[in-house]
């Protein structure tokens, strides 16, 4: 823990931050939540309930997923006055689950035990009090059966988002009924739903026509596999209740893009780098492999001992640039890895080996889906990204945890600008970014880290011009909408923009300070 905060506070150091009291940082807990696998029967085949997530939410918006939900306290107060939930290890899950289906889809289990679709009265009562769905239980309206309801798998959330959860997967049968999902009144979570069968939808993500978040993509996968191997989806469902899967899953965040997520010191509030593993055929390349001690390190030689098993030969290392967040422990990595190195001409300064790569230089891993080495530098002198036709890794040019740092000692805010101006003209359908999870909606994204930067340097450009002219002031001034931000990182960031004005013209150091150029 003691070695953990000193490489914390170097890797600061580094980067030109005077630090104090920074220390280790570890991943939020995970919260419950549960998730409805819905099968019925259509002409002799069996397919699975999945709504597409409205644009506009916080997570995996525009991804096919399970209704569901988090475990609340209303939730867990109902199941402990229940007989027959009291004490129940998943009697809160249980609870959610039928809870959520009501909600998101409309689907109650009347007192006869039919399913059947909720009236829009109830539904809007449900919707809009959180005391409501209890009460309907109460009144005999609806009821839950924690029979009908089988655990098939439990994943959690790998330690790279702010918000967690252990999610328990139950499947519900519908057999032949013909009922059909309804949206809630009023803006729902889900835009349309569909039912899914497996296969197909297994095959529109492989060719990147439906997106899923890594749990679905596992759990989806298991399911065709298996049904593969001779048995039909019940069946195989049924296979999973007995036994349901559970622990260290892949993380997929699209096909051939495996994010393995390593602890390093980073900055708050990240607490792991991305490590990607990129490539669907038998070569693939590994991109950062940023392991800075024994945990990392043995994160990072059990996927490797996996990929081998799995008939797949890594081609090299590519490090997008020269932080030591990334380029990690050389010494240990090269106990894992010691094949050949691609970086930038600044990387490879650092890390003292390499083959240099250029911006337009296509790296072929021979299975159908190149990827182009881009040079996207203001973060760091030298910071390359790779785009491909799933999307980019973008490096640490955004994050969805957080905000992205330009260090005045080496960073360039000019060029920064450029960068993420370049990325978006991209139009990428995802971004792969070094820190956090994956990012859906990358033109609302790069559009929003634009803007924001863009007001920043408008606010210190103002201050300036106002008569301010120390980097203290300036930065009181301009960041007053950040009272928690800390002291030496805010002033840095402002000593960023000021070199970006600087260069753009705009403003001069002088004696006492800066001021701006007479329009």
């Amino acid at each position: 823990m003691i070695l953990f905060s000193v490489i914390v506070i170097r890797y600061l150091r580094r980067l030109g931050y005077s630090v104090n009291g920074y220390s280790n940082r570890l991943p939020k807990e995970p919260r419950l939540a549960s998730s409805a696998v819905i099968t019925r029967y259509v002409n002799g085949d069996v397919e699975m309930l999945m709504g597409l997530r409205h644009p506009e939410v916080p997570t995996f918006p525009e991804f096919w997923a399970f209704p569901g939900g988090g475990v609340s306290p209303q939730d867990r107060k109902f199941s402990d006055d229940r007989i027959f939930l009291a004490g129940r290890k998943e009697g809160a899950s249980i609870v959610t689950l039928f809870r959520e289906l009501a909600e998101e889809t409309g689907f109650v289990l009347d007192t006869g035990g039919e399913w059947v679709v909720v009236s829009d009265s109830i539904r809007k009562r449900l919707c809009t009090d959180n005391t409501a769905w209890a009460e309907a239980i109460d009144e005999g309206i609806f009821t839950i059966d924690e029979r009908l309801a089988s655990l098939v798998t439990e994943r959690t959330t790998p330690p790279l988002a702010p918000v967690r959860y252990t999610n328990r997967f139950y499947h519900i049968h519908f057999g032949g009924a013909d009922i059909e999902p309804k949206h809630p009144p009023g803006r729902s979570e889900f835009t349309q739903f569909k039912w899914w069968a497996p296969k197909e939808l297994l095959s529109e993500w492989q060719y990147g026509r439906a997106r899923m978040a890594p749990p679905q993509v596992t759990f989806v996968r298991d399911i065709v596999e298996q049904s593969i191997d001779g048995e039909g989806v019940l069946s195989t469902l049924s296979k999973m209740s007995k036994i349901p899967p559970m622990g260290r899953h892949k993380i997929e965040f699209a096909p051939g893009v495996e994010c393995l997520p390593i602890p390093t010191a980073t900055l708050p509030p990240a607490t792991h780098t991305n490590c990607f593993i990129i490539g669907r055929g038998k070569k693939v390349l590994i991109v950062d492999p940023a392991i800075q001690n024994q945990e990392g390190f043995e994160i990072l030689r059990r996927r490797l001992i996996e990929l081998q098993g799995e008939g797949k030969t890594v081609m090299g290392v590519l490090y997008t640039h020269k932080h030591p967040d990334h380029i990690g422990d050389q010494s240990m990595i090269k106990v894992l890895l010691d094949g050949q190195i691609l970086a930038s001409a600044e990387t490879i300064e650092e890390i003292g080996c390499g083959t240099e790569i250029a911006d337009g230089q296509v790296i072929d891993l021979l299975d159908g889906y190149p990827w182009t080495v881009i040079e996207t530098p203001g973060h760091c002198p030298g910071m390359v990204s790779l785009v491909s036709e799933m999307g980019v890794l973008s490096a640490d040019n955004v994050t969805m945890v957080g905000t992205i740092l330009v260090p005045s000692k080496d960073g360039s805010m000019t060029k920064y600008f450029r960068s993420l101006e370049r990325l978006k003209a991209l139009r990428p359908k995802l971004l792969f970014p070094s820190h956090g999870p994956v990012c859906a909606s990358p033109d609302r994204l790069l559009g929003r880290t634009i803007n924001h930067r863009k007001q920043r340097h408008e606010r210190i450009l103002k201050a300036i011009q106002s008569g301010i002219h120390s980097l203290a002031e300036i930065t009181l001034e301009a960041y007053q909408d950040s009272p928690g931000a800390p002291v030496a990182l805010s002033r840095d960031q402002a000593l960023s923009h000021i070199n970006g004005l600087i260069e753009q013209r705009l403003v001069i150091e002088s004696d006492d300070g800066y001021r701006a150029l007479s329009q």
